[in-house]
């Protein structure tokens, strides 16, 4: 096939719904997994696996002979990077040829394809620090900011839901959610980081006792709950949407089992399979806080798709997938507000009138002629 041909056939490509959902949820997959990619990398002691970067070993990209085992463990993690930003860009990309276009999410995958090469450098950071109990919290953190950007991007590509505008009060409670959710995880980067798994035995650890920032984690834990249960209940009270009502039921279930998860590895002395599945639970919980925040922003604004005989506009919300093109109308009102009436009709209509409306008369061709 020509190369002209391919090009032709590349820019008129067009991405549909379907393909923009799949595409941000296997970015949103990808960068769930590298977090128990990493895990891997501390559980097994292998976080000096490759003991330079961006190199593996000094001179040398890939792992030498001398390198022990450990090597292929960290060395596997960073391979694993790339997979991470294939998915990220194909999510860019599907993104910039939606059709219709969904301009809405942009911003989103852009910030995490911009995350991922972040991460990078703050992981060459903890290695050549040593692993540094406070750099390898904030990689994590890192972690966890850029699996919450991919799910607002796969959250708001999904079809649109049928709901109204919620409480001013129940959408700061959702957002409350998120950021106490980000507590509950630095928290526990800190228990981690006192506790025996450091990813190799030269590591640094943070000097304070485990059990007294175990009990802190384990405090902020259960204000979550308290939250993500008061949340269940109130959006299932007020009926806000049946995907609202299940992104909290499911937050609820999520902390459920990783509250269990916390407290058996503790009192088993903290074996790495179960802190592996504690990490993998707490982007789980990242993710469960992202949708409901989320489900509860503000719905979008109209996107104006086509202008009718009479004058009117029907319209759609920027984040409800259209199979008509339109161009985004910011000056326009909210969803679920009065559709715009053309001013030559307005004009007819009496003040204080609740008549709908109606068109002037047409002129009498006979009365106009004399």
């Amino acid at each position: 096939m020509p190369a002209a041909t391919i090009r032709a056939r590349l820019r008129s490509w067009r991405a549909t719904p379907q393909v923009v959902r799949r595409c941000t949820a296997a970015a949103l997959v990808a960068n769930v997994a590298i977090v128990g990619t990493g895990g891997l990398v501390r559980l097994t002691g292998s976080g000096l696996g490759c003991p330079s970067w961006p190199d593996c070993a000094p001179s040398s990209l890939v792992p030498t002979p001398e390198l022990s085992w450990h090597k292929y463990v960290e060395f596997g993690n960073r391979l694993f990077t790339y997979v991470v930003l294939a998915a990220a860009v194909a999510a860019l990309v599907a993104v910039y040829r939606a059709a219709p276009e969904r301009r809405d999410l942009r911003p989103w995958a852009w910030a995490t394809l911009l995350g991922i090469p972040a991460q990078a450098v703050l992981g060459g950071i903890t290695v050549l620090t040593d692993l540094n109990p406070w750099a390898v919290a904030a990689h994590f953190l890192l972690s966890m900011g850029v699996v919450a950007t991919a799910t607002v991007a796969w959250f708001r590509s999904l079809p649109p839901a049928a709901t109204g505008a919620p409480p001013v009060a129940l959408r700061r409670a959702g957002q409350a959610l998120l950021a106490l959710t980000f507590a509950v995880c630095a928290a526990g980067t800190t228990v981690t980081g006192a506790g025996p798994h450091a990813g190799d035995p030269r590591a640094a650890r943070i000097p304070a006792r485990p059990a007294s920032l175990a009990q802190l984690h384990a405090d902020l834990a259960m204000l979550l709950v308290g939250l993500a249960v008061g949340l269940a209940v109130t959006a299932t009270v007020m009926d806000v949407g049946r995907r609202t009502i299940r992104a909290t039921r499911w937050m609820v279930v999520l902390l459920a089992v990783q509250a269990v998860i916390g407290w058996t590895q503790y009192f088993l002395g903290l074996p790495a399979g179960l802190v592996e599945i504690h990490m993998l639970g707490a982007a789980s919980l990242v993710v469960g806080a992202t949708c409901v925040s989320a489900s509860l922003s503000r719905p979008g604004r109209r996107i104006d798709v086509a202008r009718n005989p009479d004058g009117t506009r029907d319209y759609v919300p920027d984040n409800m997938p259209s199979d008509v093109p339109g161009d985004v109308a910011n000056d326009l009102p909210e969803i679920g507000g009065p559709k715009p009436v053309p001013a030559q009709v307005t004009a007819l209509t009496p003040a204080g009138s609740d008549k709908t409306p109606q068109k002037p008369p047409a002129a009498n061709p006979a009365v106009t002629s004399r």
